[in-house]
């Protein structure tokens, strides 16, 4: 006859402990007492603390973040027709002004662009010409009015013909003097000079002598001497105290940013609320890229009753906070509302008041009590 191996008390303790894990636990009452002794507190390492009211602000939130240059910050230099590039009058993080040369080109396509605008002013000037003669010619009953009506259609459609023409040389870069210059000696030029549209600082120079660039490319990259932002993350409990307007204190600089924006959504890998804030001052203290601390205060309205525990002090339970604080016969499970902070220590809002001893270390054994895992034994020693 076969007789079933004895187990060890440690094969049952491991054995329960994955049956807990398996299956749903079901939380004794809160309001009961978790019993607990000496003996039990000494084996188990458990240890408590005192919580004080803060005596200043709401408590200091911790977080990071990464400079970047907002979009409304940035300007670029392109190609407004196909070319090649014959030099390039910049180099990166240099200093430019408004309308500073930034590079030349040489493009055929521009000569051709001249050339259609002079045929179109030529022809803009003749049908001009031609309703004013019909004009006059009308006026002596020469021609009929349905002639003088076409001659000035026609030349009213020759000259918006030349001046969208000309409009395109504008927007190429093309000036006014050059303009006026090529329509007096009908002269053709396929060299170009473009400019920096503001002042700022040349983060990226990306043409080269030699280069063929079609129209579009990009040749210079500026960002406009002014605000700086900050994108940083938050969790789901600090998210929920900051708001739109809160002042961060950036660590080496005197002027704090402002948050801009708080994002509506999750990440969906780190779960935390991406932020956005911008350094309203002119102090040059941060560098696009740098990655930065920053700190929010809080508020001085709720202090009174605002606690600070270590983080290992707080746990979970049917979506619940709990903490466990120390009572004449052991402990009770307190429910408690969790405030902005991170790292080693929580803020508590509620549910804690001044005195309160709280455990912070053995903290899985009381849970364990508390949800029936050695309570009874708890109970009889």
């Amino acid at each position: 006859m076969l007789f079933p191996p004895r187990l060890s008390r440690t094969t049952l303790g491991v054995a329960s402990l994955l049956v807990v894990l398996a299956g749903p636990v079901v939380a004794q009452d809160a309001t009961k007492p978790i019993p607990w002794n000496k003996k039990l507190e000494a084996g188990a390492g458990v240890s408590t603390v005192q919580v004080q009211a803060q005596t200043g602000g709401g408590g200091a939130v911790l977080l990071q973040g990464t400079v970047v240059l907002p979009a409304q910050q940035s300007d670029v230099v392109s190609m407004p027709v196909a070319g090649v590039v014959q030099s390039v009058l910049v180099a990166p993080m240099q200093t430019v002004r408004a309308g500073q040369p930034v590079a030349r080109i040489m493009s055929p396509e521009l000569a051709q662009w001249q050339r259609e605008w002079l045929m179109a002013d030529t022809q803009a000037r003749l049908a001009q010409g031609k309703a004013q003669r019909d004009e006059q010619m009308f006026a002596d009953g020469i021609v009929s009015e349905h002639r003088r009506n076409e001659s000035r259609a026609q030349a009213e459609m020759a000259t918006l013909a030349a001046r969208e023409r000309r409009q395109a040389l504008r927007l190429a870069g093309v000036g006014e003097a050059a303009l006026a210059q090529a329509s007096k000696n009908a002269g053709l030029s396929p060299q170009l000079t473009l400019v920096a549209p503001v002042a700022g600082t040349v983060l990226e120079q990306m043409a080269t002598p030699g280069q063929r660039l079609e129209a579009g490319s990009l040749v210079a990259h500026i960002a406009r001497a002014g605000q700086l932002a900050i994108e940083l993350q938050a969790s789901r409990e600090q998210a929920q105290a900051l708001r739109v307007g809160d002042a961060l204190q950036v660590d080496g600089c005197k002027t704090p940013a402002h948050i801009t924006a708080l994002s509506p959504q999750l990440s969906s890998t780190t779960q935390g609320v991406q932020l956005r804030a911008e350094l309203t001052g002119r102090e040059d203290c941060l560098r696009i890229n740098q990655f930065v601390h920053l700190r929010w205060q809080g508020t001085a309205v709720s202090a009174a009753g605002v606690f600070s525990v270590p983080t290992a002090a707080v746990v979970q339970q049917g979506g619940r906070h709990y903490v466990f604080v120390r009572q004449p016969q052991g402990f009770r499970a307190v429910v408690v509302t969790m405030g902005p902070g991170g790292g080693s220590e929580v803020l508590i809002t509620s549910g804690l008041k001044a005195g309160d001893e709280v455990a912070v270390k053995g903290v899985a054994a009381i849970k364990g009590a508390w949800l029936g895992l050695g309570a009874d034994a708890g109970a009889g020693q």
